[in-house]
């Protein structure tokens, strides 16, 4: 009979990005508990955001990850806007939802990697990681920046989309859905 085995993780490991810590207890290869512990960084911001305006507020709150800063910035733009009763103009929408999009498919491509190397499957991390730099690369082209981006503002957006880049875009999404890497040029997969 397979012995009880307990694996602490965290709360400072490589892997965790944030102070988290989960207990493993294994029967064997089977996983029959786990414990988790969430943390809370704190990094002063809210204190910070008190001593500035809700525009100076947009840049500070958009630098909490350079993963997701879109999300964050997204977030607070909307709660501002609601409070304020500032009605968004559609394409305004719609480009604040291209970027999200785009950036979700980046953190996700990110995070595949990453987990594919934790486990030592590095292949996996570079086919990620070359995916993720076309993702990089049209948000660059869209906004300006690979990682926080600035397209936020109050009432929309700093820019506007070019048919051209919407193109761009729609071709990058049509090589995802069809099951082949976005910089092949070889048929999909079946």
């Amino acid at each position: 009979m397979p012995q009880r085995i307990r694996i602490p993780v965290g709360p400072q490991h490589p892997a965790l990005k944030e102070p988290e810590s989960f207990t493993i207890t294994l029967n064997g290869e089977k996983i029959i508990q786990m414990d988790v512990r969430l943390g809370y960084n704190h990094r002063g911001i809210e204190k910070a955001c008190e001593q500035r305006t809700y525009v100076q507020d947009l840049y500070l709150i958009e630098r909490v990850c350079g993963i997701c800063s879109h999300a964050h910035s997204t977030c607070f733009i909307q709660a501002v806007e609601e409070i304020a009763g500032l009605a968004v103009p559609p394409r305004a929408l719609y480009i604040r939802t291209i970027i999200a999009e785009l950036e979700r498919v980046h953190s996700h491509l990110l995070w595949l990697g990453v987990a594919g190397h934790e486990v030592g499957f590095d292949t996996l991390l570079m086919y990620a990681w070359r995916d993720r730099e076309v993702v990089m690369d049209l948000l660059a082209a869209l906004t300006g920046n690979r990682v926080n981006y600035g397209i936020n503002t109050l009432g929309g957006v700093r820019r506007d989309i070019s048919q051209e880049q919407v193109a761009e875009v729609l071709r990058a999404s049509t090589s995802w859905r069809s099951g082949r890497s976005i910089t092949s040029k070889s048929p999909p997969r079946r």
